[in-house]
């Protein structure tokens, strides 16, 4: 049980991050509708199971996409030049509070 736990989580933290997913071309295109208004209960069944199916491939393909493309961090920054004349800053010694 505790295994199966483990991999469940392992499973859940190993994918793309919400951010790179909504990055994707998928996920950035608006569908189309490719149906006509459902008319009656059956139609609104079948619209739904449409639905749902084409927002599973659309997240489906939005995870390959993103799988694919490298991670887009920021790139820290390099360290301020060090002054190569060898002379150091003048540093002010700390002045006393007047008002303890």
């Amino acid at each position: 049980m505790r295994t199966l736990l483990l991999l469940l989580v392992a499973g859940a933290c190993a994918g793309p991050g919400q951010a790179r997913l909504a990055e994707t071309p998928t996920a950035t295109t608006k569908a189309t509708p490719t149906m006509a208004p459902p008319a009656s209960d059956n139609d609104k069944d079948r619209a739904q199971l449409v639905s749902s199916m084409d927002d599973m491939r659309d997240a489906q393909s939005a995870h390959r996409e993103a799988a694919n493309t490298p991670e887009t961090t920021p790139r820290p920054l390099p360290p301020p030049p060090v002054p190569s004349s060898g002379v150091k800053p003048v540093v002010q010694p700390a002045s006393p509070d007047p008002h303890p």
